[in-house]
Order: C-alpha cells, then structure tokens, then sequence
C-alpha cells in the first residue's frame, strides 16, 4: 500500500507539473492583443451633436461603456473598496489566485455545493472583453490562460483602469463613471466615501444590489466591505462610522435622451457594421435649437388644441448640405398613446405644398409668373372631377395663383405639364415613398393625393434657394456631404422661390398679420389635405429651410383650421430661433432674369391704360403681345375675357368674354 501511495503521489506531482508546464508553454507562447483594450474599442454608440453635447449613449452587448475615464479621474475609495471587495490580493498575484481557488474548493467540499468564486479582477476583465458563448469548463481554462497572458502585457494600474470602465453597474450604466453620474450625478472623480463604497459592491451583483430596488442589501454588502478594509487596514474605524452615517442622495439620473425622435432616425439609418463599432458619431443636431424648438410645439398644441391641432411636429435643415438642425417628432416622445410617432418621417398627405414643383415644371416649359392660370372649374380634358365646392378666383397669373394657392389653376397647370413628369422630378427630388404610376393619382396630385415624408419634402424645397439643386437630408456631421441632384435651373428656381416670397400676393388670399409674414423675406407655402386631416406649412431661405405639421396622428382632422394656423406659427418659431436676431436671406437673382412691366390682369404687355405692375422673366421669355383684355370704349375702360372664363365671367359680373 505504501508503494502504491508513493507511485500515486509521485504521479500527480508529475501530471501536476506537466499541467503547469503546459499551462506556462500557453501563456507564454502567445502575447495577449492589448489592442484589443483600446478605449475606443467595444465602447457604446454615443450619438453627440455637432458642437460634441451628448444626445444618446447606446451601451453595446458585452462590455460597452458610456464614457472612458483614466485611473486617476477615479475617486480612491471606489479603487481601494473595489480591490477589497472582489480581489483583495489583486497585486500579489500573477492574474490567478491559487489561495482563492483553494479556499473556493475547500468551501464547495463542505458544503457540497459552490460557496465562492475565485475570480480575480483580471479574469473578470476578461470575461468582460472576451464575451464567452458558453462559460463552461473549457472556457474557465481560457479565462485563466488570457489572464495570466495579460498580466505579462500590463501593469496592474492598467488592468484596474481597464475593469472599472467595463464592469457593469446596474440600471444601463457600463463603467465607474456613467455609474456616478447615473446614481449621484456627478463624475466618478468627485464620489466619497460612502457613495464610492456603495458603487463598488454594485458588480459582483449588479440585479441583486441594484441600490433602486434593494437599497438595503446594497448596504448590507457595502458594511461589510467596509468592516474588510478595516480589518486590513485600508481604512480606519472613524472613517468606517463617517461612511456609514453620510447620508445618500440617490437620485438615479437618466441617462442622456436628447432630440430622441431624431436619434433614432440616425440609427435607423448608421449601417449594422458603423453601429457595431461604437465609438462616438458626430450628428448634425444644434442641441440648443432643438430644445427651443421642442418647447414651442408644446405651447403651440397647447394653444390650439380646441381647434383640433392634437398633434405637430417641425424640422429644421441647412438647403446647402441637408443636415438636419433640429426635428420634433411629437409633442411628447413619452405620451403612451403616439408620443414615438416621428411625423416628420412618417408619409402623410401634403396638400398643396407639391404647387411649386408643377408651376416650376411650367416655368421650364416656357411659361413666366405672368402667364394667367384659369382657376375655374372647367376643366378641358374633363380628367379631374369637382366632389365639393372650390372656390373660383377665374384667370390668374401665376404668381397670384401659387401665392394664393389656389387649386383649380394648379389643377390646370398639372394639365398642361403633365402628371407622368411631375411624378418623375418628384421622385427625382428625393420625396418618398410616392409609390405607383401617374394614373393612380391623376390631376388630384396637384392637391398632394400622393404620400411623402415632411423630412424629405423640406429638402426637396431646396431647390428654391440653392439654384436649383436639392441636397437630400441627413443627420450624419462627419460623413461626406450627399451629392447634390440639379431639379431645376437657376433662373426657374429662383422665379418660383420670388412668386413664394411675394407677401402681397399671399395677403390677398390669406390676409395680413400671418405667421409667415416674418422681418425678413422667406420663400413660403403651406398645404391642407383633403378634410383637413394633414396641415404642412414651410419656409425657406438661404440659411434654413422649416418645415411643419399640424393636425392628428389618427387623421381626425383640424375643424376647418387651415395650414397657415396650424402649422405655420411652428414654421415662424423656427426660422425666428435660426436667425436668433440677424435677418435670413434669399438668393440674388441669377444671370438672365430681366424684369418687364405686365398687365395685372392679363399677364401681357400693358396698353397705357392697363392696370400695370412689374414682373420677372427669364430673358427672351418676356411677353411681346399687347394685353387684348382691356380696351378704351368711348373713353371708358372696358375688360372682355377670354371666352374659356365666359361661365365664371357672367356668374362674376366680369364683363362679357371677348370674342376669339
């Protein structure tokens, strides 16, 4: 029996070294990838706006944390009572504790069950960067060999450092110092005593000490971490009892939740691969405008809920490069009912702000903002059916009509350009999703029978002022600018952009003291959908482009509030906090563009006793023809209209129509 003792014995001691032999051939073999601790490497995604506030920190799975701090922008209680707490013997071993897996095992042996681990704080760490798919036997082994490897690469401080940035905390907070400011609101430098040792008991059970919901075992965990540094002479007893008695001011800070509609039409849009990264992404937000901006459609639902105006929502977006400024989704991300609802990406109706479009089509064709638009309800091809009432305003030039927004002359100028091409410079202007052909929508897209997203829409306007080019939008500040799409030329574009700035031409129709009427010019139009269920209203200038929406998630409709009220108030706050005291501005007019007098009526070359005003035309487009509609009989001036306005004349008392 002795023999076979001492052959057993002498066996394992041979097994045992040739284990630690092969154990020292693993780790030494191979160097540990520091790289790989990089701080930039496996942080959360944190979304910042452009001048670096913080909007949103999307802690990543396995590891990610919110902010990176140095060991010594860390308060020293929460280094010593972390040490105490999980590793006390952290700088006596090599990564692996044997005494602690010896004590661990002796521990499970009595009791027939695990009592203790015996992780070290490096091989936590590595736990932490390595993600194990499975923590079995086979992983346990490679946890020890990756922490005696990374001991040999790193001083200890380093591996302290690297660990109080990764552990998790509880509650989203990955790391000591989104920690400290979660729990306390401060930074992990400025934590004391009482608050530094409460923190580092928080990762050994980050649910179970959870200090929100089970305060008390959290204590109970974070007393006797102090009675252990006491007892090693970490700490004195005075200090014990003044950490014991500091009373706690948690107040669990949310983390940062900023501009939240517009952060998650930026992930939506950052690629699997960019948002796996991490790291932090620069996006186009102004922070301080945003909040403004926020706040007035809060006192705009408010005031206008009695007309119906439940829900709104604004964008703001630079025409020359598409970043997008500020965008209010709702009222209220948080209302439970539509509060996560982004109206500004969510496809809607736009009434009649798709006017510029058809009338800058017919500009390219040919016509000139004096050309008269027949706003009647004859129409010629009989395409286009009236299912209610519309107003009739008879012959209007275009620069009346597109102020006035008046419908049936949009409705015969979509006519003339052709719905086929309307539908493709749309599409080719980045508006979406307008699915399906021409014929599904027909001359009714003149009044916006088509679905497009507010986002999309104000940068299509872009064009007005950027000569003719849209910039698609986009929230991304440290990508390239996208690539500007020529819609139209200079000379229309800004024609169209002077008939949407003509204040008087818009007072006839919708009055004066309107929202839109700001102290600086601005290219504006709004659009009301069928039953009033969609209300947009937008202005632009060379400096910003706003776009608004009033009305109901559910589509109940504002009661006959027309988009001007509902909408526009929203589009003047904006343009009012970009300028923030300096007038905005619209473009010069480009080469080419002449300006002629016209008769008011006709839209022709004036008689001398033509009612006159002056007007703008692209050279060579002018008009040459005599205004035929007024005439001097017997020394008084008499008006014959065309006879396509004889219904609408006689019904008007507008003179008899004049023979062709």
């Amino acid at each position: 029996m002795k023999r076979i003792l001492a052959a057993a014995a002498v066996g394992l001691v041979i097994l045992l070294l040739g284990l630690g032999l092969a154990l020292a051939v693993a780790v030494r073999a191979v160097d540990y990838p520091v790289a790989r601790l990089r701080p930039d490497d496996r942080a959360s995604l944190v979304l910042t706006d452009r001048r670096g506030e913080v909007l949103r920190d999307v802690p990543l799975r396995g590891g990610g944390r919110q902010s990176w701090v140095t060991l010594d922008r860390v308060a020293s209680p929460v280094v010593t009572a972390t040490i105490a707490s999980e590793d006390h013997r952290f700088f006596a071993h090599g990564g692996v504790d044997a005494r602690a897996i010896g004590r661990a095992a002796l521990l499970a042996a009595r009791a027939r069950r695990p009592v203790s681990g015996a992780s070290t704080i490096t091989m936590q760490l590595m736990r932490l960067v390595e993600e194990p798919a499975r923590r079995d036997a086979r992983w346990k082994l490679r946890q020890v060999v990756l922490a005696l490897r990374l001991e040999r690469a790193l001083p200890k401080r380093a591996i302290l450092e690297q660990y109080l940035n990764r552990a998790y905390y509880g509650n989203g907070a990955y790391g000591i110092e989104a920690a400290a400011r979660r729990y306390f609101g401060k930074p992990a430098a400025s934590l004391s005593l009482g608050e530094g040792t409460l923190l580092a008991v928080l990762p050994r059970a980050p649910v179970g000490y959870d200090p929100v919901r089970h305060l008390d075992r959290a204590l109970a965990r974070r007393q006797h971490v102090l009675d252990l540094m006491v007892a090693r002479g970490l700490l004195s007893q005075g200090e014990r009892t003044r950490a014991l008695a500091e009373p706690l001011a948690l107040r669990l800070e949310d983390p940062a939740r900023e501009a939240p509609h517009f952060v998650d039409w930026v992930l939506a849009q950052l690629p699997p691969e960019r948002r796996a990264r991490g790291g932090v992404v620069r996006t186009t937000l102004d922070l301080g405008l945003q909040r403004q901006l926020e706040e007035r459609v809060r006192q705009h639902l408010a005031a206008r809920r009695g007309s119906g105006v439940r829900d709104a929502g604004v964008v703001v977006l630079d025409p020359r490069t598409g970043a997008v400024r500020a965008m209010v989704g709702s009222g209220s991300y948080d209302d439970p009912a539509a509060g996560q609802v982004n109206i500004t990406t969510t496809p809607r109706h736009p009434g009649s702000a798709l006017k510029p479009f058809i009338y800058a089509l017919a500009l390219e064709a040919g016509d000139t903002p004096a050309t008269v638009a027949a706003d009647i309800g004859d129409v010629p091809s009989s395409a286009y059916a009236l299912t209610r009432a519309v107003k009739e305003h008879g012959p209007a030039r275009y620069r009346e009509a597109l102020a006035g927004s008046y419908n049936l002359a949009a409705v015969h100028v979509l006519e003339r350009v052709g719905v086929p091409a309307l539908l493709e410079r749309l599409r080719q202007g980045g508006l979406t999703p307008l699915e399906g052909t021409a014929s599904d929508y027909g001359l009714s897209l003149a009044l916006g029978s088509g679905k497009v997203r507010l986002v999309d829409l104000a940068a299509a306007y872009g064009f007005l002022v950027n000569g003719g080019a849209v910039v698609r939008a986009t929230g991304l500040a440290d990508d390239a600018t996208p690539r500007p799409v020529r819609l139209f030329s200079p000379q229309v574009s800004w024609l169209v952009m002077d008939m949407l700035a003509d204040a008087d031409a818009r007072r006839a129709v919708f009055g004066a003291e309107l929202p839109l009427d700001l102290p600086f010019r601005v290219a504006a139009k709004t659009g009301t959908s069928s039953g009033f269920a969609d209300t947009v209203a937008i202005g632009a200038t060379r400096e910003a482009i706003v776009a608004a929406w009033g009305g109901d998630f559910a589509g109940a409709g504002t009661r006959g509030t027309l988009a001007m009220w509902s909408a526009g108030p929203l589009v003047r706050a904006g343009l009012l906090a970009v300028a923030d005291g300096a007038p905005l501005t619209l473009p010069e007019p480009p080469a080419g563009i002449v300006t002629r007098p016209v008769c008011r009526l006709s839209g022709m070359a004036p008689h001398p006793f033509c009612p006159t005003k002056l007007e703008h035309f692209i050279g060579g487009t002018e008009p040459g023809a005599r205004c035929p509609w007024h005439r001097l009989d017997r020394g008084r001036l008499t008006t014959d209209l065309p006879p396509d306005f004889g219904r609408w004349a006689r019904e008007h008392r507008a003179g008899p129509p004049a023979a062709r």
